[in-house]
């Protein structure tokens, strides 16, 4: 398979667009728990209230201790700062990589996402090469400059039709369910307004523009599993 093959063009969103536009593509990460919903909705109201009481937050990743399962510790630095001019801290919220959108796709990268690690290491290292030896210790200009080219399939050295698969990857590790490393804390629901998996749904939750308070609750509190 060639690398155009393997990365498949996905419809590229710019910044400000991708987080508002985010919110309908968060469906598909978010499977996970209407399954759960579903299995759950044959328990007794007592049932249901017992485990509302008892849903903690997930346990995110620790972020800044994170060993990578794919990439090299130098090339996960590389993705942090291409991933961070991707989706930066700003009055919306924390970046990609605060978020732990990293370790969403590293670990994806060392399982179902094992093909394409090959064309993130290829893509990572001409980052870095045409940064002139670390595109992490670039300027922002020089980053996105750079960026650009990849986007365009003019850097040297990258796969072709790479970008729109880490713009996908990004995103997909902003807004997932926290069970696969990313969404730490929950922001990424929290900026879109998705309340969580929620087991009862009042009559004033189901109003139109009702504001649902958010549960803050991933399937692992149901046994789901993540990479």
């Amino acid at each position: 398979m060639s690398d155009a093959e393997e990365f498949r063009p996905l419809s590229f969103f710019p910044r400000r667009t991708l987080i508002k536009s985010s919110m309908f593509a968060a469906g598909a990460a978010l499977v996970a728990g209407s399954t759960v919903q579903r299995v759950l909705a044959g328990a007794n109201p007592a049932q249901r209230r017992a485990w509302e009481a008892a849903m903690a937050q997930a346990t995110p990743e620790a972020i800044a201790a994170y060993k990578p399962a794919a990439l090299t510790a130098a090339e996960l630095a590389t993705l942090v700062a291409v991933i961070d001019r991707i989706i930066p801290a700003d009055e919306l919220g924390p970046s990609a990589s605060e978020a732990g959108a990293q370790i969403y796709i590293d670990k994806g990268l060392g399982a179902a996402n094992a093909s394409l690690l090959p064309g993130y290491q290829s893509a990572l290292a001409a980052l870095d090469t045409a940064a002139g030896g670390s595109f992490a210790a670039a300027s922002a200009t020089d980053q996105d400059a750079l960026l650009t080219k990849l986007e365009n399939d003019e850097l040297e050295g990258a796969p072709e039709g790479f970008f729109p698969r880490l713009l996908e990857d990004t995103r997909s590790g902003l807004f997932c369910d926290p069970v696969w490393g990313g969404n730490a804390n929950f922001v990424g629901w929290d900026l879109i307004g998705y309340p969580g998996l929620k087991l009862v749904w009042t009559e004033a939750d189901q109003e139109l523009g009702a504001d649902v308070e958010p549960v803050r609750v991933s399937v692992e509190q149901f046994g789901g599993k993540g990479w």
